[in-house]
């Protein structure tokens, strides 16, 4: 009979063990890094769970997740995040947009505010710039890609490509200027607020604006996936949403 209590007596105890805490790791790009600074402390408090960031720019997050380094949620444009959901990395049906951003220009603080109000004032302050700081091409990063494509576009190449410093991600550029090595930053708005010592002048003109949207999916082989689906939630939610729009990203959840 003892033998029988102490069998039961386990089994409820096994029973009201507290679920173990997940351990979440998020492919994210670098875009995201400022508004998603307090996140692993917030959830940890919230859920429980443990949330690991890696960030990179679009390109190299999108590498990571194809070389297969194991993610349990991505947060990337649409287009490379639809690459990994036709590759079977991302479940298709999980996919939900978490905020949108645009491109400003930036100057150290202190420096004089330019006038960019068009294409022309836009143009001039390229054109006047020292030299010009913003994230490389050449690593895949979204504001990078298609800064250059409109430097080019302008027919801006020869005068101002000779003063363009490039830098791993757009957040880096204005840490950069924020040393003083550049005098004019170009790169996506959530990645020129968190940075001290840098000053936003604005979006660029809207007929030559990119506004990229950011959007998350949960890994098709995620030991989590019912973890990562909350943390997916939770992005949506008050506090994220709210560091989102302080970081100057306009949110996109329904309401909003």
């Amino acid at each position: 009979m003892k033998g029988r209590a102490g069998i039961l007596i386990g089994v409820l105890l096994v029973a009201i063990q507290p679920a173990r805490a997940a351990d979440l790791v998020v492919f994210s790009a670098a875009a995201m890094k400022g508004a998603l600074e307090s996140l692993p402390e917030q959830y940890l408090v919230a859920s429980g769970d443990h949330v690991r960031l890696v960030y990179g720019t679009a390109g190299q997050v999108r590498e990571r997740a194809v070389s297969g380094q194991a993610f349990d949620l991505v947060i990337l444009p649409p287009k490379p995040l639809a690459d990994l959901a036709a590759r079977h990395l991302v479940s298709e049906d999980s996919e939900k947009d978490i905020a949108r951003v645009r491109l400003g220009l930036a100057v150290k603080t202190g420096a004089a505010i330019p006038g960019i109000a068009d294409d022309q004032a836009f143009v001039k302050v390229l054109l006047e710039a020292r030299s010009i700081g913003m994230a490389d091409p050449a690593t895949g990063a979204t504001s990078g890609v298609y800064l250059a494509k409109l430097i080019d576009r302008l027919g801006l190449g020869d005068k101002v490509g000779p003063k363009l410093k490039y830098y791993a991600e757009g957040q880096t550029a204005m840490e950069a200027m924020a040393r003083d090595e550049v005098s004019v930053g170009l790169g996506q708005i959530s990645e020129i607020k968190p940075v001290h010592g840098v000053t936003l002048v604005g979006p660029i003109p809207e007929d030559l604006q990119l506004k990229t949207t950011y959007a998350a999916g949960i890994s098709a082989t995620s030991a989590s996936a019912d973890s990562a689906r909350k943390l997916l939630a939770y992005l949506g939610g008050p506090a994220v949403q709210a560091s989102l729009k302080a970081n100057g990203f306009d949110v996109t959840t329904p309401g909003n």
